[in-house]
């Protein structure tokens, strides 16, 4: 894809150093490999050339026989690939000035700069030592990002839409919370599922899986988050981008005390938090 006037080469390829040199990456050559192999042909101005094929034989070691009708490795690494770069972006690469992202449905990456970065996410962030033998209620940080008011309001049904929406009945994608490391993987695992079942309840609002559609759309709204354990805490961030203009319009974080016996209830606290918190936002 064409560059635009404010980035440069240069810069993409000191980012894709920067996304490379993270442990993440330095621990799988295959992803590491693929996305130097997609961005450099992008640079070179030859992204026609980018196909399952090229990338198998370029990036990932297969040799002249890989057949992509019977070999899914060139899939596979993609989703891993995707996956990896949403968890960088969460994380230390929050607050990156460009952005290289695999758009599904293609092996030819895009790049952009962010509207608005929110804060990495610090691994010691809203830490709050505990009593022994109490548990602790349930925190909240972090504020409204940019101007959300309007947005906020369109998503809890308090507004009406808005001439600007893509849709009669504003929409939101719930993405899956991303776990930053292994132990939080079970907390993150059902969050997507319990914020879009406390979302769907509100019938000024309709929750969206784009993915799944017939037909192609997209959704006003996304929210993405992810959850962290650091220090007998689970941090779980979650973030509300409109798709529109890609600004994120509201922001915050939500810890528990780690308890693995009370996994689905924390889900379930948190995703009520987190939409009653949208609501509130709107008075801020």
């Amino acid at each position: 894809m064409p560059l635009s006037m404010d980035m440069t080469e240069s810069e993409i390829l000191d980012h894709l150093e920067d996304i490379c040199a993270t442990d993440d990456f330095r621990k799988s050559a295959r992803c590491s490999g693929f996305l130097r192999y997609v961005v450099g042909e992008t640079l070179a101005g030859r992204p026609e050339r980018i196909k399952a094929y090229a990338i198998a034989v370029s990036a990932l070691g297969r040799d002249e026989t890989f057949d992509p009708q019977i070999d899914p490795v060139v899939r596979i690494e993609a989703g891993q690939l995707r996956r990896r770069l949403e968890r960088y972006y969460l994380t230390g690469g929050a607050g990156s000035r460009i952005r290289i992202d695999l758009p599904k449905g293609s092996y030819v990456p895009s790049f952009s700069r962010p509207a608005q970065q929110p804060a990495p996410i610090a691994a010691n962030a809203g830490h709050r030592p505990v009593p022994r033998g109490k548990a602790a209620p349930l925190a909240v940080s972090g504020g409204v990002l940019a101007s959300g008011g309007l947005a906020v309001a369109l998503m809890v049904g308090l507004g009406g839409p808005s001439s600007w929406t893509l849709h009669p009945v504003p929409t939101v994608q719930i993405s899956a919370f991303v776990p930053t490391d292994a132990f939080s993987a079970e907390m993150a695992s059902g969050l997507q599922d319990e914020v879009r079942r406390a979302l769907m309840g509100n019938d000024q609002l309709a929750v969206v899986d784009t993915q799944q559609a017939v037909e192609p759309m997209s959704a006003d709204f996304v929210m993405e988050g992810s959850v962290r354990r650091a220090d007998g805490w689970i941090r779980v961030s979650a973030r509300l981008l409109e798709t529109r203009t890609g600004t994120y319009v509201w922001a915050h974080a939500y810890d528990r005390p780690l308890a693995p016996e009370a996994v689905l209830d924390d889900q379930a606290a948190i995703a009520r938090t987190i939409v009653r918190q949208m609501a509130v936002a709107r008075s801020s």
